[in-house]
C-alpha cells in the first residue's frame, strides 16, 4: 500500500486527558446509539413481523420480510457514510457526528408510532421501509466520525483499547438498554400488552439517547489530528474530494481490501448477537424474559473481551489478535450452535451462547483502529465509514439469507453453522494477506 504524504499532529502525553476522556465517552455514547437504532428491530422481529408483514402461522415470511427491512437501512449506510464522511474530512468530525445522530434518533424513533397494516394496510410496511432507508442514512453518518474522532484525540498506547471500548462496550450497552427495557416492559405490561403494542417503545426511546450524545458532544473538542491537517494544509484540503480519492488508483485496492475484512470480520457478529434473538425465541422456544436476559449476560461478557483484545492488540498487533480470534471462530462457534442444536439445559444453552458473542467481540475489537490506521486524515472519515459500513452491510444481510435459505425453524441452526464456516475461513486467509497497521495512525 503507498504511504501517504505526513503532517504529524502536535505529540501528546500518554496520560487520559480530560479532553480524551469526554471524546472517547462521546465516541462510545455515539456508538451505542448507532448499534441501538440499528439492532432494536432485530430484537422485535417477531413483533414487527406481525404488525407490517403478517404471515400465516410457521411460515418465515414474515421474519424474513422484517430482516429485509432491517437489511434495506445497511444497504444505504454505504451513501451516507459517503456524504457525512466527505463532510466530516471537509468539515470536522464533531459537527458531522451532532448531524448524524440527531437525525438517526428522529427517524427511529417515528418507526414507533407508524401505524401497522391493519390500520393503513399496505402503506404500513412501505412507510417501515422508507423510515428505515432515511435511518440507513443517518446511521451511516455516524459511524463516519464517531470512531475517527476517539482515535484521532487519543494517545497512541489507549487506542486499541478505545477500539474494543467503542465498539465491544458501545454495542454491548446497546443491546443491554434494549434487553433492560423488554424485560420492564413486560413486567409492567404483560406479554399480551408488550406483543400489542409495548414493543413500539423501543423505537421511540431511541430518541431520547440521540438527545443524550448531543448533550455530550457539546462538551467535546475537535478532533487535534484533523484540525493539525486542515490547518497546516488548508488550501490542499479544500481540494480534496474524498469519496473520489477514496476510489483512486491510489487507495482502490486499500478501500477493496478494508472492505472484505470488514465484512468477514464482522459476520460472527451477526452470526451470533445478530440472530441469537431469533434463535432463542423461534427455534428453542424460550421466553421473551429468559431470552432478554441470555443476551444482556452474553453481551456484557463480550463487551469485556473486547477490551481486552482491543487493547493486547497494541501489544502484540493488530494482526495476531485478528489470526487467533479467528481461527477460534472457525471452531467454537459452530461447535456452539451444534450444542444448542441438541437443546441442553439452560446453563449450557447459556454457556454456548456468552461463548460465540465473546468469540464475536474479540475478532471485531480491533477492527475499528485497523481500518482508521489504513487511511491518510483528509480521507479518513469518508474510508473508515465506507468500508466499515459497506462490510457491515454485507454481514448484516446474514440473518435474512439465513432465514430465507432456512425451510423452517429447526433448519436456521444448520445453516448458521455452515456459513460461519466458510466466512471465517475467507476472514483467516485475508488476514494472513494483510498488513500490520499498528502505529500508522501517528504517520498519517
Amino acid at each position: 500500500m503507498s504511504e501517504p504524504d505526513v503532517t504529524t499532529a502536535p505529540p501528546r502525553s500518554d496520560r487520559l486527558s480530560r479532553t480524551h476522556r469526554k471524546a472517547l465517552s462521546a465516541a462510545v455514547l455515539g456508538w451505542t446509539v448507532d448499534m441501538y437504532d440499528l439492532l432494536v428491530i432485530l430484537h422485535v422481529a417477531s413483533y414487527v413481523s406481525a404488525a407490517f408483514f403478517p404471515a400465516k402461522a410457521g411460515s418465515l415470511v414474515g421474519l424474513t420480510a422484517t430482516y429485509a427491512a432491517f437489511a434495506v437501512s445497511l444497504i444505504v449506510r454505504p451513501l451516507g457514510a459517503l456524504a457525512f464522511g466527505s463532510f466530516a474530512d471537509r468539515t470536522g468530525r464533531r459537527p458531522a457526528m451532532v448531524l448524524s445522530v440527531l437525525g438517526a434518533g428522529v427517524s427511529t424513533a417515528l418507526m414507533g408510532v407508524l401505524p401497522g397494516v391493519a390500520s393503513i394496510g399496505v402503506a404500513a410496511p412501505v412507510l417501515l421501509v422508507a423510515l428505515r432507508i432515511v435511518q440507513g442514512l443517518f446511521v451511516g453518518g455516524i459511524t463516519a466520525s464517531t470512531h475517527t474522532l476517539a482515535t484521532e484525540t487519543l494517545p497512541e498506547r489507549w487506542r486499541g483499547m478505545a477500539a474494543g471500548l467503542i465498539k465491544g462496550g458501545g454495542a454491548s450497552l446497546a443491546v443491554v438498554v434494549i434487553n433492560l427495557e423488554v424485560i420492564v416492559l413486560v413486567a409492567v405490561l404483560g406479554q399480551a400488552g408488550f406483543a400489542n403494542w409495548g414493543w413500539r417503545v423501543l423505537f421511540v426511546v431511541a430518541l431520547a439517547g440521540s438527545l443524550i450524545n448531543y448533550l455530550v458532544l457539546r462538551r467535546v473538542e475537535e478532533s487535534p489530528t484533523w484540525l493539525a491537517r486542515h490547518v497546516v494544509r488548508a488550501s490542499a484540503v479544500s481540494r480534496v474530494r474524498p469519496g473520489r480519492a477514496l476510489f483512486s488508483r491510489r487507495w482502490r485496492a486499500v478501500t477493496l481490501a478494508s472492505v472484505t475484512i470488514v465484512f468477514t470480520a464482522s459476520a460472527p457478529y451477526y452470526l451470533t448477537t445478530g440472530i441469537l434473538p431469533t434463535v432463542y425465541k423461534q427455534v428453542l422456544m424460550m421466553s421473551q424474559d429468559s431470552a432478554s436476559l441470555f443476551l444482556i449476560v452474553n453481551v456484557v461478557g463480550s463487551a469485556a473481551v473486547a477490551v481486552a483484545c482491543g487493547h493486547l492488540s497494541q501489544r502484540v498487533g493488530r494482526r495476531k489478535v485478528f489470526l487467533v480470534s479467528g481461527a477460534a471462530s472457525l471452531v467454537l462457534i459452530p461447535a456452539m450452535y451444534f450444542v444448542m442444536s441438541t437443546r441442553p439445559a439452560d446453563w449450557l444453552l447459556l454457556v454456548c451462547g456468552a461463548v460465540m458473542v465473546m468469540v464475536s467481540g474479540a475478532i471485531s475489537a480491533p477492527l475499528i483502529i485497523f481500518v482508521n490506521e489504513l487511511f491518510p486524515t483528509e480521507i479518513r472519515s469518508t474510508a473508515t465509514a465506507f468500508s466499515w459500513n459497506v462490510g457491515y452491510g454485507l454481514s448484516g444481510m446474514l440473518p435474512t439469507v439465513v432465514t430465507a435459505v432456512s425451510v423452517n425453524a429447526s433448519a436456521i441452526i444448520p445453516t448458521l453453522i455452515v456459513i460461519s464456516v466458510v466466512l471465517s475461513v475467507i476472514f483467516l486467509a485475508l488476514t494472513l494477506r494483510a498488513r500490520e497497521t499498528r502505529g500508522a495512525l501517528n504517520e498519517t
